[in-house]
């Protein structure tokens, strides 16, 4: 039996996880295919994957309702925007736009979804203020950098903080515009390409670890 758990389980994805590695680096024609079938089978098991969670998803919400834990009511709203949805994108073929103009899809979507996207991202934008609030306390010299070149940013943003700068520093003959060009292109690349570097090992030694059998999460707690 465990054999069949786990034995069987890390053979495959060690095989499979070196022969993805090698293909990239091997210019052949059998690379090339094994990579696209790969694809289609990512694309196959991600769809199961989708599905799988949506139905757990469906029985999370559906035991709140029926226990009646707090907050239960916003579960049934899951179920409402889920049918308010799915329904008119099966009716109309998943097609949202006609030559006779817009769908039930297409009225949903722009009635329902695209407002409550609004909604949603309004009330965030108080948690962001909140967020940078505590962000920009000056504690160390890193978050002084930080402060500086968030004001900067919000100065230029708005037409109010063009006028302060051109009468304060107007004298320089650097326009806040110059500035905040340099900053998204010189520091904010800079830090963005380290971050991603960052990411880059993160996801090359976790795969690493998957391969060869070091990370067993995936195989369950048994």
């Amino acid at each position: 039996m465990k054999f069949i758990k786990k034995t069987i389980p890390l053979l495959i994805v060690f095989v499979v996880g070196v022969l993805s590695l090698i293909s990239y680096y091997v210019p052949h024609k059998t690379s090339v295919n094994f990579i696209e079938l790969m694809s289609k089978w990512e694309n196959i098991v991600s769809a199961f994957a989708f599905l799988l969670g949506l139905i757990s998803l469906f029985f999370s919400h559906y035991h709140k309702i029926s226990r009646k834990v707090d907050g239960w009511g916003y579960s049934i709203f899951v179920f409402i925007g889920f049918f308010a949805i799915i329904i008119p994108a099966i009716l109309n073929h998943g097609k949202s736009m006609t030559a006779a103009g817009p769908t039930s899809l297409g009225w949903a979507y722009s009635s329902i979804y695209t407002a409550l996207s609004g909604t949603m991202f309004a009330v965030l934008a108080f948690y962001i203020v909140s967020t940078a609030y505590r962000s920009f306390r000056i504690k160390s010299k890193q978050a002084f950098v930080l402060f500086v070149a968030a004001f900067v940013l919000i100065l230029g943003k708005v037409p109010l903080g063009q006028i302060i700068w051109t009468s304060v520093l107007g004298w320089t003959h650097v326009t806040v515009s110059t500035v905040i060009d340099w900053i998204m292109t010189v520091p904010a690349v800079a830090g963005k390409r380290g971050i991603m570097i960052g990411i880059a090992i993160g996801a090359i030694v976790t795969s690493f670890k998957i391969i060869f059998g070091i990370e067993r999460q995936y195989l369950g707690k048994d």
